[in-house]
């Protein structure tokens, strides 16, 4: 078991392991195999709010996609051929499960519209680094998106996404280092 997420109700946890998604009931009945794609590595599952559907990352098709399909395996997901650079993860659903932050391998924050399929690059840390520092959180009403990325001075400053303005607002000075921003 690589990965843990635990679903909005408490009552099962989505795991990423030996490459598949699997979800485990907390506490009476049966695990369910999300995924069945052998030769294909599944991770970095994600519950939306409702806690009817999961995402997760996999290149069973060659390239990485997102997946988004029923919690309880049932029917086929839906797959989201994705922009920004190769390897993704950090999947997190606006409240209202119409979108999806997610980082790629370039430490590129991106939102997919899920109903179009549209991605957006939010913001890109300025410098590589092998820690992955940046962080996001949606606003309950899933209009912004909080999120930590680096100054030229490599310190983590707070930004905030507009959804409906499509641009993002500087929200630190950048002499102090914020982490974790939360609505």
């Amino acid at each position: 078991v690589r990965e843990a997420a635990v679903s909005p109700d408490i009552k099962r946890i989505a795991f990423n392991s030996r490459g598949e998604i699997v979800t485990v009931p907390a506490e009476k009945g049966d695990p369910r195999q999300i995924t069945r794609a052998p030769g294909a590595n599944d991770h970095s599952p994600a519950w939306s709010a409702d806690g009817q559907r999961l995402a997760w990352f996999s290149d069973a098709d060659g390239e990485y996609a997102l997946y988004v399909g029923a919690q309880d395996g049932s029917g086929t997901p839906r797959r989201y051929a994705l922009d920004g650079a190769g390897y993704y993860d950090t999947p997190l659903f606006s409240p209202d499960g119409k979108r999806l932050a997610y980082q790629d391998n370039s430490q590129s924050l991106w939102v997919i519209d899920l109903a179009s399929g549209k991605t957006t690059k939010i913001a890109s840390e300025p410098v590589y680094s092998p820690l992955d520092l940046m962080s996001a959180n949606w606003s309950p009403d899933s209009r912004w998106l909080a999120y930590t990325v680096q100054n030229a001075g490599l310190i983590q400053t707070v930004h905030a996404w507009s959804v409906d303005g499509g641009r993002s607002l500087r929200l630190t000075d950048g002499l102090s280092e914020m982490v974790e921003p939360v609505f």
